[in-house]
């Protein structure tokens, strides 16, 4: 008989396994999702909003139609109640189904912070498609809106909705923007950024209360009263698990559903050979501290699901430990890192030792050229830590330093980089040079 394959989200890793069954193997495959949408773009949500992208269809990828005519179940606008791991079922909206293999691919939650009239109409979280078509029509020319949040997504919606002229304020619970991937130095410079294009940036500043009758009116921060008609909540997510963790599968410290290297799910201690997770309900493991983790992004989303399929094809593939590379635009720069950050280092034990340096990305005569700030960071001189900042060509750098603290390089590894030059695109010696020299004497005790 043939095997069926039910798949609970239809988000990048849901769909993406989906489409690899049903062109590598004879599977029945069924999809359930609670989103109205489905195989679109998250991460292209602000950039809608800011005018960039001409419409929220744009970011769908493939159209309900498209996998329907692969022969897909799909079923959206549908929540699974109950997965019963005995009689392996799936209790859904639109019925109970029976299935042989089963992938968790329930994604996140925004996390609401327990702010006094954060349930208040105008307050908004950024999310799903439907979120960033609910903000579109909720803005106009003279909306005062508040960003509570200024990890990645905060910034870039902040950003893009300062591009249009709105009126912003972006406020942030800790000491600096962008947290949990930067350390405060490199922070700093997407922060005086942000100020820069009209922005309001309150770091170390808590939000006390959202005061409105029906709707938001204003927002009590750091003592002050901050008049508002829109707050989008962008404090972070967390793991979407209630249906894993009632159904018996095991769930981790960081709240995402426990897994082996090849992904499958584990249920009191024992990963079980026909389930499956992947994307930001699972715990995967960190390169450089050993730590469970949830990634976030929606490469690592991909992977994962490359992984998961394999699996399921009888193809056994691992999932490596994760570096998590990642870059944030904001306005006219992109942050970008890989690795571990100061502060993670200190939680871990780890010490470490930084260069850094400043650099241009063309030659300095050539026109064009910006400003390219680097950090790196070695543990016992191997890399463990990476963080670029500038105008252009941070993502390149990122991915190219990924894959040196992946294949373990050490400072002296690095000052043998060879690079590439031309003026229009590069400095005769790439500043990340600079930056490994910087941590080499200082290891040496010449700086």
């Amino acid at each position: 008989m043939t095997k069926k394959v039910a798949i609970i989200g239809a988000g990048a890793v849901g769909m993406t396994v989906a489409t690899y069954l049903k062109r590598h193997t004879d599977y029945d495959v069924l999809v359930f999702s609670s989103d109205t949408h489905t195989a679109y773009s998250q991460c292209g949500i602000p950039f809608v909003l800011e005018g960039i992208i001409s419409d929220f269809p744009d970011l769908v990828i493939s159209p309900p139609d498209t996998f329907i005519e692969m022969g897909i179940d799909l079923h959206l606008n549908t929540k699974v109640r109950q997965i019963d791991a005995g009689s392996k079922k799936v209790m859904s909206d639109s019925g109970v189904f029976e299935y042989d293999h089963l992938l968790i691919a329930t994604g996140s939650t925004p996390f609401i912070p327990p702010i006094p009239g954060i349930d208040l109409g105008g307050v908004f979280t950024l999310h799903t498609l439907s979120d960033g078509m609910d903000i579109e029509a909720a803005i106009n020319n003279n909306s005062k809106v508040v960003v509570i949040g200024a990890n990645g997504i905060g910034i870039e919606v902040a950003a893009s909705l300062a591009r249009r002229g709105t009126d912003i304020t972006l406020i942030e619970n800790l000491p600096q923007v962008l947290p949990l991937t930067l350390d405060p130095d490199m922070a700093s410079f997407i922060g005086q950024h942000l100020i820069s294009m009209g922005i309001r940036v309150m770091t170390g500043t808590s939000v006390d209360s959202v005061n409105g009758q029906q709707r938001v009116e204003s927002v009590s921060a750091g003592g002050e009263t901050l008049p508002a008609d829109i707050i989008i909540v962008t404090s972070g997510l967390k793991p979407l698990t209630s249906v894993a963790r009632e159904a018996g599968y095991d769930i981790g410290p960081t709240g995402g559903i426990v897994t082996d290297e090849r992904l499958r799910v584990s249920m009191n201690g024992e990963f079980q050979d026909n389930v499956y997770s992947g994307g930001e309900c699972t715990q995967v493991f960190d390169l450089i501290t050993g730590s469970p983790v949830i990634s976030r992004l929606g490469s690592a989303a991909r992977r994962m699901a490359r992984v998961i399929g394999e699996n399921l094809a009888g193809k056994e593939t691992i999932y490596p430990p994760t570096l998590s590379p990642g870059v944030v635009v904001a306005g006219h720069l992109v942050a970008g890192s890989v690795g571990i950050t100061s502060h993670t280092a200190k939680v871990h034990g780890i010490n470490i030792i930084s260069g850094s340096s400043k650099g241009y990305t063309r030659a300095g005569y050539y026109p064009g050229a910006k400003p390219l700030f680097i950090k790196l960071l070695f543990s016992k001189k191997r890399l463990v830590g990476a963080q670029v900042v500038s105008g252009e060509g941070v993502k390149e750098r990122i991915d190219a330093l990924s894959l040196a603290i992946g294949m373990g390089a050490k400072v002296d590894d690095l000052l043998g980089w060879e690079t590439s030059y031309s003026p229009p695109v590069a400095m005769v010696i790439d500043p990340v040079t600079f930056a490994v020299e910087d941590a080499k004497n200082k290891m040496e005790g010449i700086a």
